[in-house]
This record gives structure tokens, C-alpha cells and sequence, in this order.
């Protein structure tokens, strides 16, 4: 049987008294056409209310891209997958609302690529 390459992770916390849900967009890819890509997250407003056709309603999504990590402990053909700390990833969130993403709004997704610098040790 083949394992998936994508990891299953997904979960929801609370940033400021909003309550989010979030899950892997996608893994850590080497030399795309616009560069090496971090492990991308998927986070959205947790509503629970639904549409008028049986849908949950759908919020303005918030995609982290986190840092491609360079060094690896394993050399291998694929790059490794970080480890993400909930620190980490409220962190994220609190710098992309800082940014200008709103929990509340409807749009298109908001897209912020991290550095280093932006995350708790």
C-alpha cells in the first residue's frame, strides 16, 4: 500500500476570540518556477452556520507559507517537512491580521509568505 504524500494534519484553535480551522495546503516543494516553497496552510473561519443550499458557509481563506528549510537532516530527493508548533502557527495568523487579512471578510485568499525572523524559536 502507498503512503500519501500529503500528511493528513488539520485541526482548529482560537486567535483573539475567533475560532479557526486549519489543514496542509501543501508540502515543501525544491525549485518551482517561483523558487524553492515552504509547507503551505490552509486557514479559514470555523463557522458551523449553513448556506440556504445545506453548504457551510465559506470565509476569506488566509494561506502561510512557511520557510523552506535548506538544511537537511536526511538528504533525500524530497525536502523536509517542518514541524509545526501551535506557537508557530498563531503567530502566523496574528501577522497576517496585522497584514490585513480579516477573519470576517469574503474574497479571494490572502497569501503570506513567512520568514525566519516572523516565528517564535
Amino acid at each position: 500500500m502507498t503512503q500519501p504524500k500529503k500528511r493528513s494534519l488539520n485541526g482548529q484553535l482560537t486567535v483573539d476570540g475567533v475560532a479557526l480551522e486549519w489543514h496542509v495546503k501543501s508540502e515543501p516543494a525544491w525549485g518551482t518556477s517561483d523558487g524553492d516553497i515552504g509547507l503551505r496552510l490552509s486557514v479559514m473561519k470555523y463557522d458551523e452556520t449553513l448556506t440556504r443550499h445545506g453548504e457551510r458557509k465559506a470565509w476569506r481563506e488566509l494561506i502561510l507559507q512557511f520557510p523552506f528549510e535548506r538544511k537537511q537532516r536526511h538528504p533525500s530527493r524530497f525536502p523536509e517537512k517542518p514541524k509545526i508548533t501551535p506557537e508557530m502557527l498563531i503567530a502566523g495568523v496574528r501577522l497576517a491580521i496585522e497584514a490585513g487579512w480579516s477573519p470576517n471578510g469574503r474574497g479571494r485568499a490572502f497569501e503570506l509568505i513567512l520568514e525566519e525572523g516572523d516565528l517564535p524559536a
